[in-house]
């Protein structure tokens, strides 16, 4: 008596495809979606590779004085919308292990490149309204404020 398979390989290269099929839908829709309702984030290596960051331009509006420091860490901007008088020196400061940079979205000034630890100060001598970003990261935004 010969045994027989119960599956065929005619059968396994579908089932085989839709199982592949199956987990990639799975990976962009739903299990994002348990993953971020359960409090993880891309924000570290993942966020890394995909360029992540966040959009801090329409926090709490902060108010500093002549001399203000934004920290740079988990991708995103402290404070994320700050205003400051004209003639303020603005220092921001990255914490996190990627580099990245405060760039004005029109060009008018940037940090450069700042690695963990590095720092970078620009002071403002014309009352503006600044919309700025990493260029590494381009989803990392925040607002600047010159009154």
């Amino acid at each position: 008596m010969t045994k027989r398979n119960a599956f065929s390989p005619a059968l396994i290269t579908p089932l085989v495809l839709a199982a592949v099929l199956a987990i990639g839908l799975l990976c962009l829709t739903g299990f994002s979606v348990w993953m971020a309702g359960s409090g993880w984030s891309m924000r570290g290596h993942m966020g890394r590779m995909m360029g992540g960051g966040q959009n801090t331009s329409g926090a709490p509006l902060a108010i500093g004085g002549t001399s203000e420091p934004v920290t740079i860490r988990d991708f995103a901007y402290a404070p994320g919308n700050l205003q400051v008088p004209v003639g303020a020196t603005v220092r921001w400061t990255n914490y996190d292990d990627a580099p990245h940079t405060a760039s004005a979205k029109d060009g008018d000034w940037d940090t450069g490149s700042l690695n963990k630890g590095d720092n970078g100060s620009i002071t403002f001598r014309v009352a503006g309204d600044f919309t700025y970003y990493c260029k590494i990261h381009p989803s990392m935004v925040a607002r600047l404020v010159v009154k």
